[in-house]
């Protein structure tokens, strides 16, 4: 296993991530290498295991990474053919479902609660259907089992435009579905920005994946306990499909984040972490205080970035200096 310090991104809200506390690790998993980010700590507390949605990667848990941490060890995969983590010969909820399990197998940590957002929720029901024992509990953010026939013409329409039109209209579509009106600016540059760097190819596989699946008969089996959140405004899975899930899943409860839309992760991530943490507190013991090691790491962070902010500042007016002699 391979482990790096969270690389710097240029990316719009994500330098976030440029902490310490979080680390970007690698594991080889079906001969292929597998990526995931990481924080928390793993010797005390209860793990959750983060499943992203279709065209991003594990950076956009930016918010759960960074909110989670202090009671839960959170391990955030890449999906394979997204991130880091490289393709699989056939893409789809169940080669997912296989690799998520497999990384459980390598990190060895015994039960974790499954959280996953949108395809990253099928996946999700996918891996507790397919290895109950290693899942205590479920979080499934704009989620459903099945989505309902489409009519085909928003593909239709776009596969007249040209290339570059094509890639223009599709962006700006996806935006007025992913996110509800109003959304805040940081949560769309960060979302947009996922969705614009990941390859072509995996978009299109996810998009098959998602229209494709049907979850039914395993949401139907589903033994732990499992919390559903979606937004009021979610237009992609809206409400009436989370409640249909709920149905379906025997030890369900759904919460309507009232205005938000199907990102609600990075809309409104305080209320999505406070409505995980209250979940996971009532199925498995949390950790009441952060440890002293991830607050050291967390100011010594603090620390680093400061000294290389007055260091950029001195060498500025050092230059600004020498040019007037």
């Amino acid at each position: 296993m391979r482990m790096e310090k969270m690389e710097r991104s240029d990316g719009p809200g994500l330098t976030m991530l440029d902490d310490a506390t979080v680390t970007r690790r690698f594991v080889e998993i079906q001969g292929r290498r597998v990526s995931y980010l990481t924080t928390g700590d793993p010797a005390t507390a209860p793990t959750i295991l983060l499943l992203h949605g279709s065209g991003v990667s594990a950076r956009y848990w930016v918010n759960q990474l960074r909110g989670l941490e202090r009671a839960l060890r959170v391990v955030a995969l890449d999906l394979p053919g997204h991130g880091q983590s490289e393709p699989v010969p056939h893409p789809g909820i169940a080669a997912y479902g296989e690799v998520a399990a497999r990384l459980l197998d390598a990190l060895g940590t015994g039960p974790v609660i499954a959280a996953g957002h949108s395809l990253g929720g099928a996946v999700a029901i996918e891996l507790a259907a397919r290895q109950p024992d290693a899942v205590r509990g479920l979080v499934l953010l704009s989620s459903c089992a099945k989505l309902p026939p489409g009519d085909g013409l928003s593909e239709r329409f776009l596969a007249y435009l040209p290339g570059p039109l094509r890639k223009l209209v599709f962006f700006s579509m996806a935006q007025k579905l992913l996110f509800a009106p109003g959304a805040p600016a940081g949560a769309v540059s960060l979302g947009m920005h996922e969705l614009r760097t990941c390859r072509a190819e995996t978009v299109v596989n996810d998009v098959r994946a998602a229209k494709a699946m049907d979850l039914t008969e395993q949401a139907t089996h589903l033994k732990v306990p499992t919390l559903i959140l979606c937004g009021s405004r979610d237009r992609l899975t809206p409400p009436a499909l989370a409640t249909r899930l709920s149905e379906l899943i025997p030890r369900s409860s759904l919460r309507i984040i009232e205005e938000a839309g199907h990102m609600l992760l990075l809309e409104v991530p305080q209320r999505v972490n406070q409505e995980i943490l209250t979940f996971v507190g009532s199925i498995v013991p949390l950790a009441d205080v952060p440890s002293f090691a991830v607050e050291i790491r967390r100011w010594r962070s603090r620390a680093r970035r400061l000294l290389d902010w007055v260091s950029g500042l001195a060498r500025g007016l050092i230059g600004s200096r020498l040019e007037g002699l």
